[in-house]
């Protein structure tokens, strides 16, 4: 069991009998109650749908037992996306329901996990984020409830989100899987470290094979 308190995205629990991942969570204070209030945006793995929920931070959930691999996405097919396990080098598809928004967010090669219950295939996990680069934008098309402006973005992997006004062709930005929401500009000097540092770590899961 786990707390509310402790939950974080990407984390799937087993609610009313059914798998369920957390898509959002916030922690904070309600006025007039004791303790703290933990605010979950729930998705159900297998039918898409999503609920929300507001429980004490220290209500326990039920963690869903699944075995953990890591895979690299390849390409593709109509409906089907196309998977290659790691260790394994076996391929397998996934339908494109199973991944949500996360499916337009997908790019060739990129490290996966897939969650699986037994034998079943679960849900394919993303990384929590990824940095992509903006192909087009339109022009300003509504205020955020901040009021700034914001416009659509057609992203290199076909991906349609809304980003701040000054978001131009070619920027890179880093983008949320989950929700599929922009959060952030990526300079290109950023985006060099970051490269850099992910070079490092996969040799030296290379050499831990």
């Amino acid at each position: 069991m786990i707390a509310a308190s402790e939950l974080r995205k990407g984390d799937v629990l087993k609610v009313n009998e059914e798998l369920c991942m957390v898509v959002e969570v916030t922690n904070g204070v309600t006025a007039g109650r004791v303790g703290g209030v933990t605010k979950l945006k729930l998705k159900n793995v297998k039918t898409g749908s999503t609920q929300e929920k507001s429980c004490k931070q220290d209500e326990k959930f039920e963690e869903a037992d699944l075995s953990k691999r890591k895979s690299e996405y390849l390409y593709r097919d109509g409906e089907k996306y196309a998977f290659m396990d790691s260790e394994t080098y076996e391929q397998f598809s996934v339908d494109k329901s199973c991944l949500g928004k996360a499916a337009d967010l997908l790019t060739e090669g990129m490290p996966v996990y897939t969650l699986c219950n037994g034998d079943e295939l679960v849900t394919v996990q993303m990384p929590s984020t990824i940095t992509v680069k903006v192909a087009a934008t339109m022009p300003p098309m509504k205020t955020d409830s901040s009021g700034n402006m914001g416009k659509q973005a057609t992203l290199e992997t076909g991906a349609e989100i809304m980003v701040p006004n000054f978001i131009k062709e070619g920027d890179l930005v880093k983008v949320d899987t989950m929700t599929g929401e922009y959060i952030e500009r990526i300079s290109d000097s950023s985006f060099a470290k970051h490269e850099v540092h992910n070079i490092k770590e996969k040799k030296k899961e290379d050499r831990k094979k």
